[in-house]
């Protein structure tokens, strides 16, 4: 045992001086933890060792870093490694690092400090037969370099806070620089030859789309160039290129890589460009230029292509900003005017749109088709003649024939007055006219001249009285003048009444002949013309529509409980209702001229603010 003591500190010599190194690694983490596990498995003298990790929650699965060796991965044994974990990692709870396996070769584990807490890291190594001494002093390495992963996750993060900080000043200093231009191409052109000399580019482009293709805007260091040359066309090609797929390329391009990259291969090879890369350079998320780098030196670092596209994502704004401004006002008012179109008849916001496109369709239609304009009117059902039939002469009311809303014929009886009296002066006076009849015969016998004149006078005077007595008597019977309906005169309970000469019986309207009167507002009435046509619709058959045309309009206002309305009288078309009668009431509708439904709508809240709101 004395002679492998020295042995021994030889080797854990050797891997404190490999570790020592890997403190000071500045790669990647997939380089880093390969590195670190041969150091440890070195150190430990195992075959085979894997680091893995997993989630602090319960039931997290293991997720392997890295095998050493690496061909350990593909082997039997890496099952039954990470099959270890679970128990390794219990036993090291407690000391850090721990033998695990009972006495059988077993495992060695440890669990590291990765600087990560929210993750369990543990590297697990097959001891292989090792003696106890060996593995305890394996555990005290194992429990001494546990903290390397840590050191480096925070040397990592300092370094690349330092180049995140150096990466800002440098988009900082190219924009102070750039905002310096007032002109498009002299920003263009900062930038191609900022970016130039910081990445160590032999040239720098910028290819900007116009009309669905890439056309070169500026190249670094280069004033002027003729875009019929070979190489402006091959790079133009190799912009579009990476615009259709909106994607970076670069060549070469690295493995696994899936976007096409054809165009800048051909440009590569015929310029003799060892390595470049094109960056989509977009605005509002739509790719609208191109920026190429090219490189003779070395490939693009993984740094580099940050601080690139950080270059670009911040530039293109100015850019584009100098690009609308930096044209005659016809092209801006273009172009601003294609931007607004493609927001509206773009594929996006489709609702939005689509009820702008309605309410644009809807407005037109309110505004511009003309629908005829109905004037609407009460209206009131009225006859051409309206009679009143009064009492020829004093006397009583015998019998009633007909009661009001009954329609009757011409010459139909309606009312009879007593004739009683009538009769008895008919007779007396018929007596008295035969009496003076006799007298003046028998003195013209006597040659009585005077008497024989005086008895004919007297004749005379009673032939004159019983003539109106018989007239009285013709005049007893009331009877209709005309086909008509009582409109008025309710007589039935008057019967044995008194009446005198000249009291109204029954009014008596025609209904042959019918007419509308309408009553128009006052607002409306200049709408109404001679000849106009219209339809009524009556509240006791609102169903049926008659036509009417407009005869007569009265030029004097009659004063209404809500304003002055003027009178106008239109006859029936069609004759009008048979079974209509005088005093119905109704609805007219007037077709006064042609209008939009905007000024239908709202004519009369405009007439009304204007009458309003003038001074």
């Amino acid at each position: 045992m004395t002679s492998a003591r020295p042995e021994m500190e030889g080797v854990f010599s050797k891997c404190l001086e490999a570790l020592q190194k890997i403190r000071r690694h500045e790669g990647d983490p997939a380089h880093f933890w390969p590195l670190y596990l041969d150091a440890l498995r070195e150190a430990c003298g195992s075959p085979a060792a894997v680091v893995a990790a997993r989630g602090v929650k319960a039931g997290s699965l293991w997720q392997p870093v890295a095998f050493s060796p690496d061909s350990v991965r593909s082997s039997a044994f890496a099952p039954t490694m990470m099959g270890a974990l679970d128990g390794a990692a219990d036993a090291c709870a407690k000391e850090g690092a721990a033998i695990v396996g009972d006495g059988r070769p077993g495992f060695l584990a440890a669990l590291l400090n990765a600087g990560d807490d929210s993750r369990t890291c543990v590297a697990l190594f097959h001891r292989d037969g090792s003696d106890e001494a060996r593995s305890r002093d394996a555990l005290d390495l194992l429990r001494l370099m546990n903290d390397v992963p840590a050191d480096y996750r925070l040397r990592r993060s300092t370094q690349e806070a330092i180049v995140r900080q150096g990466h800002f000043a440098g988009v900082l200093e190219l924009m102070v620089r750039m905002n310096d231009q007032e002109k498009f191409l002299s920003a263009a052109m900062t930038f191609c030859n900022e970016l130039a000399s910081r990445h160590r580019c032999e040239r720098v482009s910028l290819g900007w789309l116009k009309e669905g293709y890439v056309r070169l805007q500026a190249m670094s260091h280069v004033d002027d160039f003729d875009k019929k040359m070979d190489v402006v066309q091959g790079l133009e090609r190799a912009m579009e290129e990476s615009l259709d797929q909106d994607a970076e390329i670069l060549f070469p391009a690295a493995v696994g890589n899936k976007n096409v990259s054809r165009e800048h291969e051909a440009f590569a090879r015929s310029q003799e460009v060892a390595h470049m890369i094109s960056f989509p350079l977009r605005v509002n998320g739509e790719p609208v230029a191109v920026c190429s780098c090219e490189r003779q030196s070395a490939a693009f670092a993984e740094t580099e292509l940050r601080l690139l596209r950080l270059c670009c994502d911040q530039a293109v704004r100015r850019l584009d900003d100098l690009k609308r401004r930096d044209r005659w006002i016809g092209a801006r008012l273009a172009s601003d005017l294609k931007v607004k179109l493609e927001k509206l008849v773009g594929f996006e916001h489709t609702w939005a749109k689509g009820l702008g496109i309605l309410g644009f369709f809807l407005m037109a239609f309110l505004c511009f088709v003309p629908f005829t304009y109905r004037l609407e009117s009460p209206v009131i059902l009225k006859a051409d003649d309206l009679s009143y039939l009064t009492a020829p002469f004093d006397g009583y009311i015998e019998t009633v024939a007909v009661r009001p809303g009954e329609e009757v014929k011409p010459g139909q009886e309606l009312l009879r007055l007593d004739q009683s009296d009538l009769l008895l002066q008919e007779a007396g006076l018929v007596a008295e006219k035969n009496r003076y009849a006799r007298e003046s015969e028998k003195a013209r016998a006597a040659n009585a001249l005077a008497d024989m004149r005086i008895s004919s006078a007297l004749a005379d005077q009673s032939s004159a009285q019983l003539d109106l007595v018989r007239y009285r008597l013709g005049q007893a019977v009331v009877r209709s003048p005309y086909a008509g309906v009582i409109v008025e005169g309710d007589q039935i309970e008057r019967v044995g009444s008194p009446v005198k000469q000249g009291d109204v019986l029954f009014r008596v309207g025609r209904t042959d002949r019918y007419y509308a009167e309408l009553e128009v507002r006052e607002s409306e009435v200049h709408h109404v013309k001679l000849g106009m046509k219209g339809d009524v619709a009556m509240a006791s058959r609102p169903q049926k529509k008659f036509k009417i045309q407009i005869f007569r309009i009265q030029p004097a206002a009659v004063a209404k409980k809500n304003g002055n309305v003027y009178l106008a009288h239109g006859h029936f078309l069609d004759g009008g209702p048979s079974w209509g009668r005088p005093g119905m009431t109704g609805v007219s509708k007037l077709n006064a001229g042609k209008h939009t439904l905007l000024w239908i709508f709202t004519h009369r809240t405009m007439d009304f603010l204007r009458l309003k709101l003038w001074w």
